[in-house]
């Protein structure tokens, strides 16, 4: 029971202190204003001629459309992209030994699943928002895309290797022994050329040009996401909300416990 209880204080420690991340996350969304693109190059252009480069550094919200020469494409879907996350999972049934407290043995079966294969990708590209073009970094963003491929397919036991896209799956060495696959899932989700995003992260010229890329100051917010700054700051809401409620039924159901288990 105290053990439990402990347990159950700490949690509430947790989410109060990621109930904290999310609120300054949300500050940060609120706080900054967008810009447009022509707007920073201007800042950058003014502050570069006074300092020479390097002397712009600013955190931004950016809104505009991703653009890019060369996209990447997809591995599963095939579709272009300037970046893309898939996996996949496999779905498989095992049998196994249980021994109850007589010692007593008996043939039980289970099914589980794991990730047999993961891949994230991405290409550098440009925020268009149709006053000019900032570059883009996006490593260490938050990152929301949009999902092109969430489909399982039964396993029909031929072995070999399975392929969709670009993907090969060799199966030798997973098949056999106690367990049998049932199937794959899929998964994949990009950032299309063309898609709108909005953008919250960090702007300088260290570079030579403007790049938006994750900020230097710890702690602050870098998000690259298909979600409007509105449905952002929603979404947040909602957590910050639902993290304290769970923070205080945690915290109590704790001390509950603990001066019952005295």
């Amino acid at each position: 029971m105290i053990y439990i209880g402990v347990i159950l204080i700490a949690l509430a420690g947790l989410l109060l202190f990621l109930r904290k991340r999310t609120q300054d996350k949300l500050l940060e969304i609120r706080y900054v204003k967008t810009s447009s693109c022509a707007d920073v190059l201007e800042m950058q252009q003014s502050i570069a001629a006074e300092v020479g480069p390097g002397g712009f550094k600013q955190q931004i919200e950016l809104k505009g459309a991703a653009h890019c020469e060369t996209p990447l494409k997809a591995e599963l879907s095939g579709e272009p992209c300037v970046y893309y996350s898939m996996s996949v999972e496999e779905r498989y049934e095992e049998r196994y030994t249980e021994r109850d407290s007589q010692g007593n043995t008996q043939q039980r079966t289970r099914t589980g699943s794991s990730v047999v294969a993961s891949n994230t990708q991405a290409t550098r590209f440009q925020i268009d928002d149709g006053t000019g073009r900032i570059d883009m970094d996006s490593t260490g963003a938050k990152i929301d895309a949009r999902s092109v491929l969430d489909k399982y397919e039964p396993y029909g036991g031929a072995g070999g290797s399975i392929n969709i896209g670009s993907f090969t799956l060799n199966l030798g060495g997973v098949l056999g022994g106690a367990r049998r696959v049932l199937g794959y899932h899929y998964r994949e989700s990009i950032i299309a050329p063309g898609q709108q995003l909005y953008v919250l992260g960090e702007v300088d010229d260290s570079s030579g040009t403007p790049l938006m890329k994750r900020p230097s100051e710890k702690g602050k917010p870098f998000i690259l996401s298909i979600k409007s700054e509105e449905e952002l700051t929603h979404s947040s809401e909602r957590s910050i909300n639902l993290m304290l409620y769970g923070a205080v039924a945690c915290a109590v159901g704790g001390i509950v416990l603990i001066l019952f288990g005295l």
